[in-house]
């Protein structure tokens, strides 16, 4: 994890938004809105499904197309991040690998098979690179997250497919300043 670049300077956590959406998102964790409070056809916020929210007051919901993405971009933060202490643990606990809590985890994977990698996506991944020198596996390596929170969780995972010996430790490099 990083310890000399804060998180929110990191671009890949970082998205565009129209400012009435972003003040009605606050800090409210991801989820499915059952009772939308606001709605302008791209965000929703409102109350979450049962067993969503982790005791958040209201959740933010992208549009569909946005789902996969924002779950993407969970996976890199709190993994990145993981040594970080967390302001808002709805959707995790603080220095405990995996770090997303159940439910979270069940909500992003879903999103996150539900809406593959876009180009928009890929394009970003490499704006992103360009800038602060480093990219997100999650975006490069979609199948990993099923290695980490999903259905091949514990097994072991190699770009590409095909086990060799390891050479080295692993690193994931967190972005410049």
């Amino acid at each position: 994890g990083s310890t000399s670049t804060p998180a929110y300077v990191d671009l890949y956590h970082l998205y565009p938004s129209e400012a009435v959406a972003n003040q009605k998102k606050l800090n409210y964790p991801l989820g499915e809105v059952q009772t939308p409070t606001f709605d302008n056809g791209v965000s929703q916020v409102g109350y979450a499904v049962t067993g969503q929210g982790g005791g958040a007051a209201q959740v933010f919901e992208p549009a569909d197309e946005y789902k996969g993405d924002f779950a993407r971009t969970y996976f890199y933060v709190v993994t990145c991040y993981q040594n970080l202490h967390w302001s808002y643990t709805f959707m995790v606990d603080n220095n405990t690998y995996p770090t997303l809590n159940q439910w979270s985890v069940n909500l992003l994977m879903k999103w996150h098979r539900d809406d593959p990698v876009s180009q928009k996506e890929l394009d970003r991944n490499e704006e992103v690179y360009r800038i602060q020198a480093n990219r997100n596996p999650f975006i490069d390596y979609p199948e990993l997250a099923e290695y980490l929170w999903g259905n091949r969780k514990g097994q072991a995972w190699v770009p590409g497919g095909q086990p060799s010996e390891p050479v080295g430790e692993p690193q994931l490099i967190t972005p410049v300043q």
